[in-house]
C-alpha cells in the first residue's frame, strides 16, 4: 500500500512538473522520473523501471547537458539497477560513463567520485579481475585519506575490502597487512566492541586458520564471538558463524569434545534462525559427524551424516553432486567399519552413480581399507561476513 501511494504521489509530481515546465526536458522531470523508476523494482516491475530510468537520463541530458553531476548521478542509479540484477557489463558501462562526467565537473576527491570508483572496484572484484579491483580500491583509499584523514572509519572499511580482495587472489600476506591496518583503525575509531571490529577479527582469524596458526585464530574468533553475543544476542546467525569457526579450530587441534560442543550450539542457532531443513544445517551436521567419527563415536557420526544427507537431498538435489557423494561415502565407510554390508554397498553404489553422472573423473576413486571410497574435495563453510 505504501508503494502504491508513493507511486501515485510521484505521478502527480510528474504531471505538475510537465505542466509547469511545458514539456519533458527539465531537471525536475528527470528527478521525478528517476524517483518513479526506483519504486518499480520493489513491485517486481523491472522493465518499467529500466524504461523510466532511460527516460529520466534522456530528460536530464536534454535539460542539463552531457557533463553535469546530476547526469552522472542518474547514470549511477541505472548502474545500480543493473548491478542488483547481476548484469555486470551494463553496470560497468554506466559507472564508467558516470565516472568520466564526475571527473570532469567535480573535485578529484569528491565523495561521488569515491562512490563510483568503489562501485567499479566491486564489479571487477565479482568478476575476479583482481588487478583492476585492487587498483580502483587503492585509488579510493588514497582519496579517502586525503579528504577524510588516515584514521577515518571509511578508510578502515576500504582497507578491509582490499584485504578481502588480496585474500581472494591468494596473497595472504598482503591480505593480512590490509586487514591488520583496518583492525587497528576500527578499534581506534569505533571501540573494541563494535561489530565492524568483529568482522575484521573474523577475516584475520580465517586466514590464520588456513595457515594453521591455530592459537591466534582461536583468540581472534573468541573475541569476535564475545562482541557478537553482546551486540546481537545468543541466537543470531552471525553468532552461529563464529561458533562454527571456533569448532573448526578445535577440530583441527584434535579437541573433538570441544568441537562437538561448538558445532552443537551452532546447530541450535541455525535451526532456530534458518529452520531445521536448511542447507547450512546440513553442513554443520556433516562437520559434527566428522567430529563424532574422529572421537570414536561411530553411532553418533552415522546419525549426523544420515540427517545431513536427508537435508542435502532436499536442498541440493543434483546441483552439488560432490557434496551428496561425499556424505554417502562417509556413511558407507562407517557401515564398512561396522560390518553392515548391505547399507555399505547401497551408500557406495549411490555415491558412484552420482559421481559418474556428474562427469567427475574416475581417477578420484581410491582404495580405502578393505573397499573403495571417494577422494572428493568439498569446500568448508564460508567465513562469517
Amino acid at each position: 500500500g505504501e508503494l502504491d501511494r508513493a507511486l501515485e504521489l510521484y505521478r502527480e509530481f510528474l504531471r505538475v512538473a510537465r505542466l509547469r515546465f511545458a514539456g519533458t526536458d527539465h531537471r525536475d522531470v528527470a528527478v521525478v522520473l528517476s524517483g518513479i523508476a526506483q519504486i518499480h523494482p520493489e513491485r517486481c516491475e523491472d522493465d518499467e523501471a529500466l524504461a523510466l530510468y532511460e527516460r529520466s537520463l534522456k530528460a536530464g541530458r536534454a535539460a542539463l547537458g552531457e557533463n553535469h553531476s546530476e547526469v552522472a548521478m542518474l547514470l549511477n542509479r541505472i548502474g545500480n539497477f543493473h548491478f542488483e540484477r547481476d548484469d555486470l557489463d551494463a553496470a560497468l558501462r554506466c559507472y564508467r560513463e558516470g565516472l568520466g562526467i564526475e571527473r570532469a565537473v567535480l573535485d578529484a576527491d569528491h565523495p561521488n567520485v569515491v562512490v563510483t570508483l568503489s562501485n567499479l572496484g566491486e564489479i571487477h572484484r565479482q568478476r575476479s579481475e583482481w588487478d583492476d579491483a585492487v587498483g580502483l580500491y587503492a585509488e579510493v583509499l588514497d582519496l579517502q585519506r586525503r579528504r577524510l584523514g588516515r584514521g577515518h572509519p571509511d578508510v578502515a572499511s576500504t582497507l578491509n575490502t582490499l584485504g578481502l580482495i588480496h585474500d581472494q587472489r591468494g596473497d595472504a600476506c598482503a591480505a593480512l597487512r590490509c586487514l591488520q591496518d583496518s583492525l587497528l583503525l576500527r578499534r581506534a575509531a569505533l571501540g573494541n566492541d563494535h561489530l565492524d571490529v568483529s568482522a575484521t577479527l573474523t577475516y584475520v582469524g580465517t586466514i590464520l586458520y588456513r595457515k594453521n596458526v591455530l592459537g591466534v585464530a582461536m583468540d581472534l574468533f573468541s573475541e569476535s564471538l564475545r562482541i557478537r553475543r553482546a551486540a546481537l544476542g545468543p541466537d543470531h546467525r552471525d553468532v552461529a558463524f563464529t561458533l562454527y569457526n571456533i569448532a573448526l579450530v578445535h577440530q583441527q587441534r584434535g579437541s573433538y569434545e570441544e568441537a562437538m560442543e561448538c558445532y552443537g550450539e551452532t546447530l541450535r542457532v541455525e535451526r532456530l534462525v534458518l529452520g531445521a531443513r536448511h542447507r547450512d544445517v546440513a553442513m554443520t551436521l556433516y562437520k559434527l559427524g566428522e567430529a563424532h567419527r574422529a572421537h570414536g563415536d561411530m553411532e553418533g557420526a552415522l546419525d549426523r551424516f544420515t540427517e545431513a544427507l536427508s537435508i542435502e537431498r532436499e536442498t541440493l538435489g543434483e546441483d552439488d553432486p560432490a557434496t551428496l557423494a561425499r556424505t554417502l561415502n562417509e556413511i558407507g565407510n562407517i557401515c564398512l567399519a561396522r560390518g553392515d554390508v548391505v547399507p555399505m554397498m547401497d551408500a557406495f553404489n549411490e555415491a558412484a552413480r552420482i559421481y559418474r553422472r556428474a562427469g567427475l573423473s574416475p581417477n578420484n576413486l581410491i582404495v580405502s581399507g578393505q573397499l573403495y571410497a571417494f577422494d572428493i574435495s568439498c569446500p568448508e563453510a564460508a567465513p562469517a561476513a
